[in-house]
């Protein structure tokens, strides 16, 4: 009997072989020592509630981790809603409180009266203007509670698309739209806790709107309060904070310099609170 039939042809693999192939990791070689090494194991999305406490305390690696394994519509859905919530909660709970709901009132009529001196209106319009404010006072909380969770919706998705086109077109980045929707959404974990300070401060100082900036510390009517005030409003270091963690989402995200990143989130905050404060709101905080 002859050998050949044992012997196992050279160029075919052995059937062992090849499983083993087929479950080894892939392996490349380094340049420093010749020798294979196992590729890197692939990066594993953070769970939600990671990136709340990533947002807080390391920003950068969150943010890494969002670019590298895509984006989650949890990201951005999961923190809008909460921040949403509570807006609408803050805004009854001003409201219910009739301290805070006369003080609003007078406020408003306040203002009637000043644009009957500024000519805006005759002293009719602003008698009938007053009328219909009292006789609606029950209802405000609710349309001030669905406006604001509605408004701030919408202003989410203008917001996260500037963001984008400055990035994008701008900067050279080449982040995608639901990126910067993640880094704009992780964010508002921080908004959430400057809705929440801001409540307590209501209550603690008596003021309707209250926040950690320099007019904590003034006497001053902040809705009938000059443009300069207002401005001082913005030195809410809360606020500061969550547009810093922004500039760091869009520097990861989109792949571009820590500058530029900074750039992109402060000019556009300082932009849209300008136009809204001109308007009477106040800002994007």
């Amino acid at each position: 009997m002859s050998d050949t039939s044992q012997t196992q042809d050279p160029q075919m693999p052995d059937e062992n072989t090849s499983a083993d192939a087929s479950t080894t990791p892939p392996s490349r070689m380094t340049p420093e020592t010749g020798m294979t090494a196992e590729a890197p194991a692939p990066v594993e999305p953070l769970s939600l509630t990671d990136k709340f406490i990533g947002i807080l305390t390391e920003p950068a690696p969150t943010y890494e981790n969002v670019r590298t394994t895509g984006s989650r519509t949890s990201d951005w859905l999961v923190p809008i809603l909460l921040l949403m919530i509570v807006i609408a909660g803050a805004t009854l709970a001003r409201f219910s409180n009739p301290e805070f709901s006369a003080q609003i009132m007078q406020q408003q009529t306040q203002a009637l009266h000043k644009a009957v001196d500024a000519g805006d209106m005759t002293q009719e319009q602003a008698d009938q203007a007053e009328r219909q404010i009292r006789s609606m006072s029950g209802f405000f909380g609710i349309f001030g509670a669905i406006a604001g969770a509605i408004g701030y919706f919408i202003l989410f998705f203008i917001i996260a698309l500037f963001y984008w086109l400055i990035v994008r077109f701008l900067l050279r980045g080449d982040a995608t739209y639901t990126l910067v929707l993640s880094a704009v959404g992780l964010a508002s974990f921080i908004s959430i806790l400057d809705q929440l300070v801001s409540l307590l401060l209501t209550y603690l100082t008596g003021k309707a709107f209250a926040n950690l900036s320099p007019v904590l510390f003034m006497d001053v009517d902040i809705i009938n309060a000059g443009f300069g005030s207002k401005i001082l409003m913005l030195l809410n270091p809360i606020t500061i904070w969550a547009t810093w963690v922004t500039g760091i989402g869009l520097e990861k995200v989109g792949r571009i310099s820590r500058v530029k990143g900074m750039i992109a989130a402060f000019s556009l905050w300082i932009i849209f609170t300008l136009l809204t404060l001109s308007m009477g709101s106040m800002g994007m905080g």
